[in-house]
């Protein structure tokens, strides 16, 4: 039977996504607290591990949700819409009415990225710093519906706060790789000063045993910790797409709109050096809606197919 043979709800889409989403979350927090207790068991006190892990996470997490917007706008190069501009006085209307229809207080800033290549992205805390960057392509290649979708896949993620949770995620994967650094230098200072002695007076018969353990950890524990970080990343970010489409189908009452758009973008099968660099580099890949990426498994974005036909088959 085919998956999507009843039609899909867009509100109970939401909240199956965001649930995921949330149980992704959870376990980047995890690892955290696990490698922090490590930390603690190399340095002989799990307490002072577990307070050095809590405090690189709460350096770590201002410096990442504050300089968010600068460091974007300074990647993508993004100017102030201009409203005497006709394409782009077009664009700002659309904003100003799905603002009404999802209810925000405040319309979010609009910036342009000087690219021929059609994308979008929406960033931002909260609904009062909200902001969305439009490329000149989507506004060249999209009519006035499929630009509308995009623009209502963009506000699902401000109404979902996805940027703080993209940004609560990096944090926190870029908090585990400082710990995972510490463990790695401690690790190797253990084995320099004897292999373990501590855990040897603990346990005689495992001291051989340890050593491999801690030499293992040592080599492998960085690159598992990357490799972790990416899946994961990916992982919640791809959730957070599908919760974005669901709400621009609940925001225009319509769905052909952003199933269009994402079809003219289909065409995109792999961004070129050129073109990637254009729209801020591949740091950017998780914000924009759509980003061919060439490894499957690292993809920060469900199928573009798989999306179309969700959104065609959601009302």
């Amino acid at each position: 039977m085919d998956e999507y043979s009843a039609p899909l709800i867009a509100s109970e889409e939401v909240r199956k996504n965001f649930i995921k989403s949330f149980i992704l979350v959870a376990i980047v927090a995890v690892a955290v607290f696990a490698a922090s207790w490590y930390l603690g068991d190399l340095l002989g006190d799990i307490r002072a591990g577990l307070i050095t892990g809590l405090v690189i996470t709460l350096v770590v997490l201002p410096i990442q949700i504050l300089s968010a917007k600068w460091m974007i706008l300074s990647m993508t190069r993004g100017r102030d819409i201009d409203p005497d501009i006709p394409q782009e006085r077009r664009l700002l209307h659309l904003v100003q009415g799905l603002t009404i229809s999802a209810g925000l207080k405040k319309t979010p800033d609009v910036y342009i990225i000087p690219t021929p290549v059609a994308n979008a992205f929406a960033s931002g805390l909260n609904e009062e710093n909200a902001f969305i960057g439009v490329t000149q392509g989507l506004l060249d290649q999209m009519n006035d519906q499929e630009l509308e979708g995009v623009l209502a896949h963009e506000f699902g993620h401000i109404i979902h706060r996805d940027i703080m949770l993209n940004q609560l995620v990096i944090g926190l994967i870029s908090a585990l790789l400082v710990i995972v650094v510490l463990i790695e230098h401690l690790g190797f200072m253990e084995l320099l000063t004897g292999g373990g002695n501590r855990r040897r007076d603990r346990d005689n018969n495992g001291g051989g045993a340890f050593i491999l353990v801690l030499l293992l950890v040592v080599m492998l524990i960085r690159p598992l910790t990357m490799l972790f970080g990416a899946l994961l990343q990916s992982a919640i970010s791809r959730q957070r797409e599908y919760a974005a489409d669901a709400v621009a189908v609940r925001l225009c009452s319509y769905n052909e709109g952003l199933a269009g758009a994402l079809e003219k973008l289909s065409g995109d099968k792999h961004y070129s050096r050129q073109e990637v660099e254009s729209l801020g580099s591949k740091q950017m890949a998780a914000m924009y809606i759509h980003f061919p990426d060439a490894e499957e498994l690292f993809s920060t974005h469900p199928p573009i197919r798989e999306r179309i036909k969700r959104l065609r088959n959601m009302y």
